[in-house]
């Protein structure tokens, strides 16, 4: 820009600075407002995440170690499905009959 572009800005009078300053609190308190509102949009769903990991599934690993008409004898409850993956597989490797996971709505999600 050259200089002969600029415009020089005449002091603002009282009133005019009184209705400048006004206006820019209004502009700071609406940016807060917005600020404030996706604030609680996060802590919303940081709650809602950490309610969901609380309710984490654990697994009932069981077994059947004479015949098929027996009761299922539960060998242990784990966090993690690959634990209790683990546990059948070592009691169907010890000779169980039948051996099975269920997850905690006691729905069967391994079975062998």
């Amino acid at each position: 820009m050259r200089f002969y572009e600029f415009k020089t800005q005449k002091p603002l009078t009282p009133d005019q600075a009184r209705i400048k300053a006004l206006k820019d609190q209004a502009k700071r308190a609406r940016d807060a407002i917005k600020a404030e509102r996706a604030r609680q949009k996060i802590r919303a769903a940081q709650a809602t995440l950490s309610t969901t990991e609380s309710m984490s599934t654990t697994y009932r690993a069981q077994h059947k170690s004479k015949n098929a008409y027996s009761a299922w004898v539960t060998v242990g409850t784990y966090g993690s499905f690959n634990s209790a993956l683990s546990a059948v597989l070592q009691k169907k490797k010890q000779g169980s009959i039948a051996v099975q996971i269920l997850d905690s709505k006691m729905m069967v999600v391994y079975s062998a």
